[in-house]
């Protein structure tokens, strides 16, 4: 495979892969696509020899510098796809706690505080588009039951009703007022979803793109 068919694949230019054989350090969005196409894990591809550049970290009180293992700058974030929807179990969702989830994700984001709240999403389908593209993945913090009645203004991933998992806008909450939520596509051919309090299982906010295909 050359080096332009390679990129093609990952979303990058051929120039792009001939600096990271050099041993450049990959963006750290196309971590995990690179990883996929090579058939290794993140953790592999970047404790390997072919990418050695790893970011120079100074010293507090120190003139000397360190080379960090760069693995250990990404988080393993609990991982879901929309497409993965109908496997979800029947169970308490706790407050979006999902410790039970096997598949993970690293997430490169040293200036959040990732914890136990946040879940990784990949979006499938263009209900979300321009501003979320199919293929993208996305970070989301979950919201407290208690709190949904409050949120707002952005976009969130939502368990409802018989484990419907979907990532809609919500412009305005009246779950106080009229007892449901309607959610809305940003594509406009989709239209809106209305969901009854009763149905909301858990509520993610999406907070940052962790990783978008180009097209």
């Amino acid at each position: 495979m050359t080096q332009a068919e390679f990129g093609k694949r990952v979303g990058l230019t051929g120039g792009a892969i001939s600096l990271y054989e050099k041993g450049n350090a990959p963006p750290s969005d196309k971590l995990a696509s690179i990883a996929r196409e090579l058939g290794v894990t993140v953790d592999e591809l970047l404790v390997g020899e072919t990418f050695s550049q790893e970011p120079i970290q100074t010293l507090a009180g120190s003139a000397k510098s360190a080379r960090p293992n760069i693995a250990e700058l990404y988080t393993q974030v609990p991982f879901l796809s929309i497409r993965a929807q109908a496997g979800l179990p029947q169970i308490d969702y706790n407050d979006g706690v999902m410790n039970w989830v096997e598949e993970t994700y690293p997430v490169f984001l040293p200036l959040v505080p990732i914890n136990e709240k946040h879940l990784v999403i990949e979006i499938q389908g263009d209900s979300m588009e321009p501003e979320i593209k199919s293929g993208a993945v996305v970070l989301g913090q979950a919201i407290t039951k208690d709190d949904i009645k409050y949120e707002s203004g952005g976009v969130y991933a939502i368990i409802y009703g018989n484990n419907r998992f979907v990532v809609k806008r919500i412009k305005t909450n009246d779950l106080m007022t009229t007892g449901s939520l309607i959610l809305w596509s940003d594509n406009e051919k989709y239209g809106q979803i209305v969901v009854p309090a009763s149905e909301l299982h858990c509520m993610w906010k999406i907070t940052h793109k962790v990783n978008e295909h180009v097209r």
